[in-house]
């Protein structure tokens, strides 16, 4: 491992890759302490094929580009891509804010792409072996509940149980029933058994599905819980509405008046 000062506009990034999350006020401050001291912890690249390749250190090379320096401090390592992409990996998890997108994504890579055995993946990312391959069998779900994973709308939990369900659709049509009843945890878990069992009967002795529960809406002005079909949509402006709650109000304390 050698430390250099390199021109961060050299350095390539790997299009798959790992990369932590920051909110917008640690961001503002990591933006400002660059602007004071400059990049004080070395980027990490491996030099491949006479390429810089980065592996670690995107937020610094991102700011340094931002701020015109000519020069970053890097450490490089001689390797290939597959080092590139298993050393950002470890960086990435070690560090626990990174999107599960992004880490399937570099997994699926590594196995697929660069024929690296699971064993040989666990070994150089320090991940378990358990969520290399749930991560993997995710990657083998349908494009739209990849996108679903993929936006965080479910959990690798609830992902890795849709992949018990080999039929795309049937995928599907369970990940909907899900997400339009609003199951979570459990409930989700308890739904998917319950769709293998019932795969698993003949089909004469397939159940009735389960009774979609309708879930109750507060009424604005009275307060009491409706079913939606007995719920009608008023357009009104901001005047109309505050005169509105302002008599049911009224008439709601006139009434509490009047009870003996």
């Amino acid at each position: 491992m050698k430390l250099r000062m390199v021109d961060p506009k050299t350095i390539k990034v790997p299009e798959v890759r790992v990369t932590a999350r920051m909110d917008e006020e640690t961001s503002q401050q990591f933006d400002e302490s660059v602007k004071a001291i400059g990049i004080d912890e070395p980027l990490k690249c491996f030099e491949v094929e006479g390429e810089l390749y980065l592996s670690d250190g995107l937020h610094r090379l991102a700011a340094a580009l931002r701020e015109k320096m000519d020069r970053v401090p890097v450490t490089v390592r001689p390797g290939t891509m597959v080092d590139v992409l298993a050393n950002n990996l470890m960086a990435g998890h070690l560090r626990g804010k990174h999107p599960v997108s992004e880490m399937r994504r570099s997994i699926e890579a590594l196995y697929k792409e660069f024929n690296i055995g699971i064993e040989d993946i666990q070994q150089k990312t320090g991940l378990t072996r358990d969520y290399i391959e749930r991560l993997l069998l995710i990657s083998e779900l349908t494009p739209m509940l990849l996108e679903a994973v993929d936006e965080g709308r479910i959990g690798v939990g609830l992902a890795y149980a849709l992949t018990r369900i080999k039929d795309p659709v049937r995928q599907e049509v369970t990940f909907n029933m899900i997400l339009s009843n609003g199951w979570r945890g459990k409930r989700a878990l308890e739904f998917v058994d319950e769709v293998l069992r019932s795969m698993a009967l003949p089909v004469e002795e397939q159940p009735p599905p389960p009774p979609r529960e309708v879930p109750g809406v507060k009424c604005q002005f009275c307060g009491e819980v409706h079913p939606p079909t007995e719920l009608v949509s008023v357009v009104c402006c901001h005047p109309c509405q505050l005169t509105m709650l302002t008599a049911i109000a009224q008439a709601r304390a006139e009434a509490g008046k009047e009870v003996p």
